[in-house]
């Protein structure tokens, strides 16, 4: 890439590569190929430089000597026409619009707009993404025998490493012994689990709060 094309790589390409990132980081929207998220930040850089500079130029007078502000066409085809604070805008505005999907998506609100136009980006039909959405505490059966309870702090979206990960917050473990829910350890504040250790997992009732699992 030479210098000459940086600036069309800065105005078309990455305000819509860091809101889709950003939406990514906040949703639970399955990973995209390379192609795929080629085209989506062009698609996207699109969308919000078609709102951010007509919006601009419509209520900003143009600079002392000028006519008018750059049109729309001219300013995409040469950014370094295109004022400073509207490069701070269209981050600014990607970041928030990033924001503002990823919460969409993960309050299912984006999913069932986009569905109805056949888009799905949502892994709809992955359960284990889907199912960590709800505010829930879980009771961990391991495939060697223990049973462990927590909070789903973190899971992964990405099902094609060798198995889903689950980091859970504030692990406890049950004794058989003193038929008591018991830490881990003093110092222990999570744990990282993988998808092949696992056996089953219980979402508990969020009206049934977990000191009353633990006080079984």
């Amino acid at each position: 890439m030479s210098l000459a094309s940086l600036p069309l790589v800065l105005f078309l390409l990455l305000p819509g590569f860091l809101c889709i990132n950003v939406a990514f980081l906040v949703g639970t929207f399955h990973r995209l190929s390379a192609f795929h998220g080629f085209a989506w930040s062009l698609l996207t850089s699109f969308v919000l430089i078609s709102i951010t500079y007509p919006l601009y130029i419509s209520l900003v007078d143009p600079p002392s000597g000028t006519m008018s502000w750059p049109g729309l066409l001219q300013a995409i085809e040469n950014p370094i026409l295109v004022p400073g604070q509207v490069w701070a805008i269209l981050y600014a505005f990607a970041i928030l619009a990033g924001i503002a999907l990823g919460i969409g998506e993960r309050r299912a609100w984006l999913g069932s707009l986009l569905i109805h136009a056949s888009i799905d980006l949502s892994k709809r039909g992955d359960p284990w993404s889907r199912a960590f959405r709800n505010e829930n505490f879980v009771q961990i059966y391991l495939k060697d025998g223990t049973l462990l309870v927590g909070w789903p702090e973190y899971y992964s979206t990405d099902r094609s490493l060798p198995g889903p990960e689950l980091y859970l917050t504030d692990p406890q473990v049950w004794s058989e012994e003193k038929s008591a829910w018991l830490d881990l350890a003093d110092d222990v504040t999570g744990i990282l689990l993988h998808g092949d250790e696992i056996s089953r997992i219980e979402f508990l009732d969020p009206v049934h709060e977990r000191d009353e699992e633990t006080a079984l």
